[in-house]
Formats: structure tokens, sequence, C-alpha cells
């Protein structure tokens, strides 16, 4: 399960010229899990849970084999209300139980560089998310009104995060 230390470099990496999301360059949200990094990782790499907890996901149609390896793949369906997008996510990066960098695509409103980071805390897991538009117009938008698409990545993913940390607890889904 466990990938490169560095980004792009590996071979199997499936969007290697996006850009691997640093607090620096993205949407950045954390969130203090009680469990430990492990039970959160195992979570972060079971697709099946995405649609409990990450504002957006629908439905897992399909997951590789081989997954959570890099360059493996999970197909899932997105959208909000009445609005469904045919999409995937894809690993670019795996250092169990530490980093998870997934290649996020939506479909015709392109790909987000997702990094989810996990720091062991006295209380629990602290759970970095760190999110960056990488191609599409998403990225378009990105580059245009980047405060207004950082707030709303912020948003969405500080309830997901919040949901994360139900789901790895054992709590019912409140969503």
């Amino acid at each position: 399960m466990n990938g490169p230390d560095h980004g792009g470099a590996d071979p199997d990496d499936p969007s290697p010229d996006a850009p691997i999301p640093t607090p620096d360059s993205s949407s950045t949200t954390s969130e203090l899990i009680e469990a430990p990094p492990e039970q959160v990782f195992a979570v972060l790499v079971d697709p099946t849970t995405y649609p409990r907890w990450l504002v957006g996901a629908q439905r897992i149609r399909s997951v590789d084999e081989n997954w959570p390896e890099v360059g493996s793949t999970f197909r899932h369906t997105i959208g909000l209300g009445p609005v469904r997008v045919a999409g995937s996510t894809s690993v670019r990066r795996c250092r169990e139980p530490e980093e998870l960098v997934l290649a996020a695509g939506m479909g015709p409103l392109g790909e987000a560089s997702v990094r989810f980071e996990l720091e062991p805390a006295p209380e629990g897991t602290l759970v970095r998310l760190e999110e960056e538009p990488a191609r599409g117009p998403t990225r378009g938008a990105w580059l245009l009104v980047r405060p207004l698409v950082m707030l709303g990545l912020w948003g969405r993913n500080a309830a997901s995060l919040d949901a994360l940390s139900r789901v790895v607890r054992g709590r019912p889904d409140e969503r």
C-alpha cells in the first residue's frame, strides 16, 4: 500500500503534471478526530464510505481490485440536488497511515488534487485536507476568483471532515 514519498515522480501517478496540494497552494481544512491514525486511514482508503462523509459524493460505481495502489481508480457519481456527474478518483500517493493524495475527477468540471495528511495527536488524529483544482473549468475559476473558490472548498471540506469523524467513530450518519 505504500507509495513513494514524492509527488508526481511515480510512473503510475495518474496525474503527474497536476500539483500536489500544500497549505500555501490550496484550500486547507483540519479536524481532530478521536481515533488513531490507522483507524482514520482505513476509512479514507475505503471508497465505499465516501457517500457517507464526503459532501457531494452520491454513489460508488466500481473500485479497482488493486485499490489503493498508486494509479488505481474508483468510479463514482457526484452532485448536489438533482445535478449528477460521473467521475473517477485515482491514487497519486499512498503512505499508510500518514498521507493519501488523490486525483479527483469531476467529469466535465475538471479534476482536483486532494491531499489528506494524518498526524498523531494526544487526543487522536489531526487530519488536514488540502484541495486544489488541477484541471478544467474548476481550475479556471480557481485562477480567476481564488478567494471565493477557497471559501467554498473550505466550507465543503469542513463539513466533510466533520462527517468523516462521525463515520470513523461509528456514529450514525447525521447529514
